[in-house]
């Protein structure tokens, strides 16, 4: 039970990291993106590439520089594709299958750069310790305090920020913060930035726990946007909590006996957990009910 805790709760800042950059971006622009899992292949891909023999960066270099190109990534990809797209009044389902394509671009430029095989960051063998009672490689214990930190980071950013503050005031009324002098398209293309930063650090996360493939984004994304709709559609800190919950629920029910014999049943638990809840509370854990017109 404490090993099966102790993985829930790496998958958890996995997915709370990845989830939050998910939920900003919707908060914004009204709009998920199917890209997202692939985005945290980049991060892990980058990350041990810089890492590896043929260029031989330190390790927290390569997280570092793999966070900084998500950044940028972001950014170019809503110069150059989804700013177009806006001020075309192009949205819905045209911009969702837009996202899809996007993934499957990536997805396929990564399995043609580094082969179907996997890596590994070039850590030293670790054994497992005991950190306040959990079971825990350093690595491991270290990208959970990693995450830790950057939510907190954020949840500060987000309150008591001017940039954070008005970029809650995009997502509460687009319409009204532009009319009080706050230019949405700047907003939107930091919301951007933001959402792929996050998606490449939550891979660089991924790499300190485990082998890094091609398609291993892409496995995540189910449970990354089950960790934004439990939170709350829109609301970070939502995203933040429904991320650790599904991560703990999943490896917990590894537990039970008839998951135990069937492991991948443990998604199919996650997101029960999250349908269960829903049903209860439709607006998810930390949404806000409306009334639908």
């Amino acid at each position: 039970m404490i090993e099966q805790l102790s993985n829930g709760l790496v998958l958890g800042a996995v997915l709370a990291i990845t989830s939050l950059g998910l939920s900003l971006l919707f908060s914004v622009t009204n709009s998920f993106s199917f890209a997202h899992g692939d985005l945290v292949t980049v991060g892990a891909v980058v990350a041990v590439v810089l890492s590896g023999a043929s260029v031989g960066l330190p390790v927290w270099l390569a997280i570092v520089l793999a966070c900084v190109l998500g950044i940028l990534l972001g950014l170019l990809l809503d110069r150059v594709m989804f700013r177009p797209m806006r001020r075309k009044g192009v949205g819905g389902i045209t911009l969702l299958v837009t996202t899809l394509g996007l993934a499957l671009i990536v997805r396929y430029v990564i399995l043609a750069l580094v082969g179907p095989g996997s890596r590994a960051l070039p850590l030293e063998q670790q054994r497992v310790q005991t950190y306040l009672g959990l079971r825990l490689t350093p690595s491991a214990a270290l990208a959970i305090v990693l995450s830790v930190v950057v939510l907190v980071l954020v949840g500060v950013f987000l309150l008591c920020t001017s940039l954070g503050i008005s970029m809650r005031a995009v997502a509460n009324n687009p319409q009204l913060a532009m009319a009080s002098g706050i230019s949405v398209d700047r907003i939107v293309a930091i919301a951007w930035a933001l959402s792929t930063g996050f998606a490449a650090f939550g891979g660089t996360i991924m790499a300190l726990t485990q082998l890094v493939y091609w398609d291993m984004g892409f496995h995540l994304l189910l449970l990354i946007f089950a960790s934004v709709i439990l939170g709350g559609l829109g609301t970070a800190f939502g995203a933040m909590v429904g991320g650790f919950l599904i991560g703990i629920v999943t490896q917990l029910s590894v537990t039970l006996p008839f998951v135990r014999d069937h492991v991948d049943l443990k998604i199919a638990v996650g997101l029960g957990v999250m349908a269960l809840v829903l049903l209860v509370r439709p607006q998810g854990l930390m949404g806000r009910a409306v009334r639908a017109s």
